[in-house]
């Protein structure tokens, strides 16, 4: 191993003019007078503090900014950073050492058999022909749309394998929920598949899981198949984007507007089945350029008292001569609620169903030392562990997807050129150690970047997202401890100005 390592410690200015010293590796937080700061800045900077003392003529010392102070109260902020020293703070972390954990096939084989979720693809062909579509112009990491739908031996096959895991001693679940999820294209088009398999589920014995369904539809079919689906329980999301003129971009083949019927048809819906709608219906907004956050939350409270999804469009496998149209077509969650006229309350609305609040959420379960996800976590926790590079889910960790060509990827979300296995009239095939070696050849390529990265432990950045075709890909995330300062800065503004977030994270939000 080498010795790359990054400093525990950073300090922290918020725009209040607070400052704080913030230790990564202890997860702890110091409220800092100015003095105390500035010591530590020298410290930083890899000055000797005790020689810079003894250098001072007289007895005041004048820090820049800040005001002139006593010697002997330098000394004293000088003898508490070496307190703090002795006690653990302002050591290195090792990220040689620390970004060095490989993918196994006995970690895969563990993930599938705890696998909490399988989509099935039925169908890459639809009605609609929506702009941003992530199957369409923008995009080029897809297999070729040609109106193909996945057939019930396929879905049978993979059923079967993943029932034999899930079966297995390998499970540590009880009683979780575990969902067959379908998707497309529009997979209310290949409906008479979907009461096949849901039968099947029912039929097969599942040891360990409580076995729900779910489906992601444009709700043009709705008004044809809802009896059948609250018949069985299932979560139902619809893609709407908001009002008429918000839907702007979500158009039939034919290039009319798509709005007014699935309007109806979830009106409809709530109509028939309130209960049912109230608890098992959710909505997908995609978030761009003729619609707003502010604009999506007062549609859905005001005509279905629901709480969307704001989701933004992918960035992942855009092609190059659509690189502009895209950009012109994007819009950032933040930046539109920042927009808004009454940011305040959409963000008490939402709470952690908006972005913002998300990471906040995320930076706070990660930076305290009294956060634990489980009682393992508790009994045997470290502060900071062995860990893979970027964020990327371990393969099968939530989800398989199986596309209509029956590829098996990680997620729906990822360009389909990483596949990591098939479905075919053979079976399920699957080569857990030939997936870790891929995995770990990915992961080979972002390890140096991980290595001195500040927020390696804080990471969002999935690998699938980055451009590896050269084999040199480059991090947008990547962050140095001055970039890394600024970064924990904006949360600590974000509790400064409203503390009482603070206390609702803590009480309201749960980490699955």
């Amino acid at each position: 191993m080498g010795n790359k390592s990054t400093k525990a410690a950073v300090p922290v200015e918020t725009s209040g003019k607070n400052r704080f010293i913030f230790d990564r590796k202890l997860k702890k937080t110091l409220l800092c007078h100015p003095i105390m700061f500035f010591l530590f800045q020298m410290k930083l900077q890899g000055k000797d503090i005790k020689e810079w003392m003894e250098s001072i003529p007289g007895n005041d010392v004048d820090i820049p900014g800040v005001g002139s102070f006593p010697i002997d109260e330098i000394i004293y902020y000088y003898r508490k950073l070496q307190f703090l020293e002795q006690n653990g703070f302002f050591s290195e972390i090792p990220q040689e050492e620390m970004i060095s954990k490989e993918m196994t096939a006995e970690r895969i084989n563990v993930s599938l058999s705890n696998l909490r979720q399988v989509t099935f693809e039925l169908t890459d062909s639809c009605q609609m022909d929506c702009y941003y579509c992530g199957y369409g112009r923008f995009y080029s990491h897809y297999d070729k749309r040609e109106n193909k739908f996945m057939d019930f031996p396929t879905i049978k096959r993979t059923l079967d394998y993943i029932n034999g895991l899930v079966n297995s001693p390998l499970d540590i679940s009880h009683k979780r929920d575990f969902f067959v999820g379908f998707y497309g294209g529009e997979p209310l088009l290949n409906f008479s598949i979907i009461k096949e398999t849901v039968n099947y589920v029912k039929g097969l014995k599942w040891l360990h899981n409580n076995m729900r369904f779910t489906v992601t539809t444009n709700g043009l079919l709705l008004d044809k198949y809802i009896d059948f689906m609250m018949e069985h329980d299932f979560n139902i999301f619809i893609s709407l984007d908001g009002d008429e003129s918000s839907n702007a971009y979500r158009v039939l083949k034919n290039g009319k507007p798509s709005y007014r019927y699935v309007l109806k048809n979830a009106e409809m819906l709530q109509k028939k089945y309130p209960g049912f709608f109230q608890k098992r219906v959710f909505f997908n907004a995609v978030l761009h350029s003729k619609n707003s956050v502010e604009g999506i939350v007062d549609f859905f409270s005001n005509y279905f008292n629901k709480k969307p999804s704001i989701l933004t469009l992918n960035t992942g496998g855009i092609r190059e001569d659509k690189v502009d149209e895209f950009w012109r077509t994007y819009v950032n969650q933040r930046q539109s609620l920042y927009h808004s006229e009454d940011y305040s309350r959409i963000e008490q609305e939402m709470f952690i169903k908006l972005g913002s609040v998300q990471a906040v959420t995320t930076f706070l379960f990660n930076s305290v030392d009294f956060y634990y996800a489980d009682y393992n976590n508790f009994y045997y926790s470290e502060k900071i562990g062995i860990r893979y590079p970027t964020d990327t889910c371990l393969p099968f960790s939530r989800k398989l997807f199986l596309t209509v060509n029956g590829k098996i990827l990680a997620c729906e979300r990822i360009g389909q050129e990483f596949e990591l296995g098939w479905v075919t009239k053979e079976g399920v095939q699957l080569d857990y150690q030939e997936i870790a070696d891929r995995y770990n050849q990915w992961f080979s390529l972002m390890r140096n970047q991980c290595r001195t990265c500040y927020i390696y432990d804080q990471c969002i950045q999935c690998i699938f997202y980055l451009d590896l075709k050269g084999g040199k890909p480059v991090c947008k995330n990547y962050m140095d401890i001055t970039k890394y300062s600024r970064y924990v800065s904006s949360f600590l503004d974000y509790f400064e100005h409203k503390p009482q977030q603070f206390e609702r994270i803590l009480k309201e939000v749960i980490i699955d």
